[in-house]
């Protein structure tokens, strides 16, 4: 969501450590091998583990919290400059620190089920955006090629109250809430960096639509009627979201919302689909490479997955406009001949009232794979596609804008992930008068 810089409290110091992370965090990906602990049973030896290494620790451990307080941090930093093509050649920087707090009762063995006072939580998050949140109109794009392109300035992005049942079977969070991460996104969109490939499709671009950072007040229910499946329900009041951005100064630069917003996603986490996910990645070291478990192998070992699994997803949403409109996507793990792991997605939405909706239309999908390159049993190659349609009736004269994404995550450890990626933007602006845009980029994402 772009928008004009705003004279707000800014977190500006977040971003200089990251220089000194980032030398501090180089080295491998991969935590050696673990030897199997000799037991006294005659079964022959579990094969070695190849897993992230622990990282730097969390704000959790570094400040010795209890354990009923989950404290942590993430920043994310995306560099970018357009080299060939676009309106201009430009470079840009933006940071997104967020820090979310979590409040539960502490947890009783003794007792079971948990006493009621137990299932309770307190959930609170702050975002911070630095740099130039508006490079995309720059060099002639009309929407974000980075995920954490927001204005600029201090977000409260969560405060809320959420009960849990006993069983895990449902949960209810009511107060200051949004769509992200649960609402028409899936797992797998959160590798990719332009703003149309990371999640909420078509949505980022209604006025006040609850998605990050923006928050609004509400309710989000859970129902898990069976192990795979999980049924969300969400109501929002767009009307007081450009209110509670301006709790902490910030601004959307949208125009007042008006009325509710009420969303409704399924989710199907298919048995036949993850079958074959519970266990780590079977796999053969071979030299410096590691490659996928053959018949024989004299170094087997196990890789840890770093994908999630297969998912199908059907979600609708209406409010007040009238605005409806439909999404849907799937995710399924695939075998390749190259790589340990895979994972095909694609996902479709359509706004059925273009007249409140500025991107009725949207198709998208791409590749994630594991462990394609020899000794980087890890990391991550992440191709994407996707278009965007915009509305006849807000956005007359446009017709469409496409992009196209390759990327390559260097997983350092549990704390420090690297990401360079290219962007290939396709009719920029959606009038055809703006050339073809290629944009280079390095997502650098740390958690704490």
């Amino acid at each position: 969501m772009g928008g004009p810089r705003c004279s707000t409290p800014k977190l500006s110091g977040l971003w200089f450590p990251l220089p000194l992370l980032l030398l501090a965090g180089a080295g491998p990906s991969a935590a050696e091998p673990l030897e199997p602990v000799a037991g006294e049973s005659d079964a022959p030896p579990a094969a070695p583990l190849v897993r992230l290494e622990p990282g730097w620790g969390s704000l959790q451990q570094t400040l010795a919290l209890p354990a009923w307080m989950d404290l942590n941090l993430e920043i994310l930093a995306e560099p970018m400059v357009n080299p060939g093509g676009g309106l201009v050649r430009a470079a840009s920087w933006i940071q997104q620190s967020t820090l979310a707090l979590t409040l539960r009762a502490p947890s009783d063995p003794a007792h079971a089920p948990a006493r009621e006072w137990q299932r309770w939580a307190l959930h609170g998050a702050i975002a911070s955006f630095n740099g130039d949140p508006v490079y995309a109109q720059q060099v002639g794009a009309a929407l974000p090629l980075q995920e954490v392109a927001n204005p600029v300035g201090l977000w409260l992005t969560r405060a809320s109250l959420e009960r849990r049942s006993s069983d895990g079977r449902w949960s209810l969070e009511v107060g200051l809430v949004g769509m992200d991460p649960d609402l028409f996104s899936t797992p797998i969109e959160d590798f990719y960096v332009h703003d149309a490939l990371n999640g909420a499709p078509v949505l980022f671009t209604i006025p006040n639509f609850p998605v990050f950072p923006v928050a609004a007040p509400g309710a989000l229910l859970v129902l898990r009627p069976t192990p795979a499946s999980t049924l969300r329900l969400a109501s929002f009041d767009l009307a007081a979201a450009n209110t509670v951005a301006g709790l902490l100064g910030a601004s959307t630069g949208l125009p007042p919302g008006r009325g509710w917003t009420h969303q409704l996603q399924w989710s199907y986490a298919a048995p036949w689909l993850n079958r074959h996910l519970a266990t780590p990645i079977a796999a053969c070291r071979e030299g410096s490479g590691i490659r996928s478990r053959q018949r024989t192998c004299r170094q087997p070992l196990q890789v840890e997955r770093q994908l999630p699994g297969g998912q199908l997803q059907l979600a609708a949403y209406a409010g007040t406009g009238p605005n409806r409109g439909l999404y849907g996507s799937a995710t399924v793990p695939m075998a390749l001949p190259w790589g340990l792991d895979h994972r095909l997605w694609a996902a479709a939405a359509a706004g059925l009232d273009t007249a409140a909706n500025p991107t009725p239309s949207y198709l998208g999908g791409g590749l994630v794979s594991q462990g394609v390159l020899p000794g980087r049993p890890l990391d991550l190659l992440i191709l994407g596609v996707a278009r965007t349609g915009f509305s006849p009736i807000s956005r007359p004269g446009l017709s469409h804008e496409g992009v196209v994404e390759l990327g390559y995550q260097v997983r350092i450890n549990q704390s420090f992930n690297l990401q360079p990626s290219l962007q290939w933007i396709v009719n920029p602006g959606g009038a055809g008068r703006v050339p073809g845009l290629f944009a280079a980029g390095l997502q650098l994402g740390f958690r704490f």
